[in-house]
Order: C-alpha cells, then structure tokens, then sequence
C-alpha cells in the first residue's frame, strides 16, 4: 500500500532509524477502559504490529523488533498466556508467506525452550511446563528457516524474552564456544552471542514505548546502550501510522553522540 504524499513529505530529510524497536504496552489497559475482554486488547495490538512492522518497511526503517512476551508475563493466568500463545502463531502462520514474498528475514529473540533465570517455575500457570509451547516453537523454527537468507528487512519477534536471560544465555554460548573451539574466553565478546548477532543492525537506534510508561524493563538492556528513547502516552492499541512518523520526527532532531 502506498505511503501517503502527506507522511513522504514530513519525512523527507529526516534522519530514519535503522532499527526501530517497541515495547508496545497497554493492550490490557485499553480493552478495560472500553469494557472489553484482555484478549481484545492484545488481538487489536496485533493488528497494530502487523501494520507498523508494515509500514516501517515502506518508509524505509530495515529492522524492526516487537516485544510481544516478556519473561515476567508467564505470571499472568493460564488462560491469558494460553490465548496469547495462540495469538502469537496466528501471527507466524500469517507473516510467513507475506515474509518469504517480500523477502524478510524474521528472527526470533527469546527463550525457545526452558525457563528464564529469575523466574521460578512453581510460579508459571499449569499447562506450560516445557515453557513455549511446542507448536509455536515449530512455527518459529520454521519461519526462520525459510527466511534466514533474507537481507531487504528484519523482523525480530521478542517472545518469552528478558534482557538478563539473554545476558545470561549469551554467557553460556560464549562458554561453550570457548569449551569447542579452544578459543580463550577472555578474547570473546558477548555481543557476538547475543540474540540479535549477525544482524546488519544488531543495535537499535531508537526505543519506543506506549501507554506512558517510562522505563525500558530490560529490553535488549546491551544494544540498547546509546539507542534513543521515546515515549507516547497512547497505548499500543491506539498507534496510527501518524504516530511512526511523529516518532521518527522526534528521533531525527536528536543529536547523537555515543558518549563523545
């Protein structure tokens, strides 16, 4: 679909970002208002990712990564993260072919199977014992199997994901790197085993999140280093293409400096 003249025009010379990542927050809070069921919220923001990811690809932004489950979510009732579960491969089945047309690699960012550091599994809702389920680990397998040659653009989806089981994964692969190859530990950098390497643009350069909340919980805590931050008060069900462009718009006015 083409982007509207009026969105070209206020992006015209403005600095885009390579990566853009979101926290999308809110969908919860947006169905309560309306007297709707939770699982209305997070289905309304999946239609919003599915058209963000979209149109961040027409305006030319390459990367785009969503958190769509958070370690600390197993906490919610079996009935939530059994529907979200569902959600989520509703979304793989129905981004794979759009994926493999337009020729974008999409990566899983995340915990497959286990459970995170921290979380304690005595607490997770029954039903879950493996962690995700294996249906949807499947679909995630495949997924970035048959798009794992793609260049034009990424899609990084964030699910069973925190920023200190990545820390701590990462850890254990560069261990076991060194156990394998013989190469001394101490000459390796973590970054190379993190969740996002090998990407073109590992590091975000721009972090979003909804609902007005001010705080990054450990999404991509090392990538995120020098990225910016931006905040809108609207939650993640209420995003408009007009609000991408707002983002964007902000971003270009800063002035980066990596701490030089």
């Amino acid at each position: 679909m083409p982007v509207d003249p009026e969105f070209r025009s206020r992006l015209a010379g403005l600095e885009l970002p390579r990566h853009l990542a979101v926290i999308p927050d809110g969908n919860r809070r947006w169905a309560t208002e309306r007297d709707m069921d939770a699982m209305d919220g997070h289905r309304a923001g999946y239609e919003v990712a599915r058209t963000l990811s979209r149109f961040c690809r027409e305006i030319g932004i390459h990367t785009v990564t969503i958190w769509a489950f958070s370690t600390e979510n197993w906490h919610r009732s079996k009935e939530e993260v059994g529907a979200l579960m569902r959600l989520y491969g509703q979304w793989i089945e129905e981004l794979l072919p759009e994926a493999i047309e337009e020729q974008v690699r999409v990566v899983h960012l995340g915990r497959k199977a286990g459970w995170p550091v921290g979380i304690e599994r005595s607490s997770i809702p029954s039903g879950f014992g493996d962690g995700l389920p294996s249906q949807l680990v499947q679909a995630i397998e495949e997924i970035e199997e048959k798009t794992r040659y793609f260049d034009s653009n990424v899609i990084n989806l964030a699910i069973n994901y925190g920023g200190a089981d990545e820390i701590d994964r990462a850890i254990k692969k560069m261990h076991s790197h060194s156990l394998e190859t013989g190469a001394p530990i101490n000459e390796l950098d973590v970054v190379n085993f993190l969740d996002t390497s090998g990407q073109p643009h590992p590091e975000p350069d721009l972090v979003w999140r909804t609902s007005g909340e001010f705080r990054s919980s450990g999404f991509l805590p090392v990538q995120s280093s020098y990225s910016e931050l931006v905040f809108t008060p609207k939650y993640f069900p209420q995003l408009q293409e007009t609000d991408v462009v707002e983002a964007v718009e902000e971003y270009s006015a800063r002035a980066r400096r990596f701490g030089r």
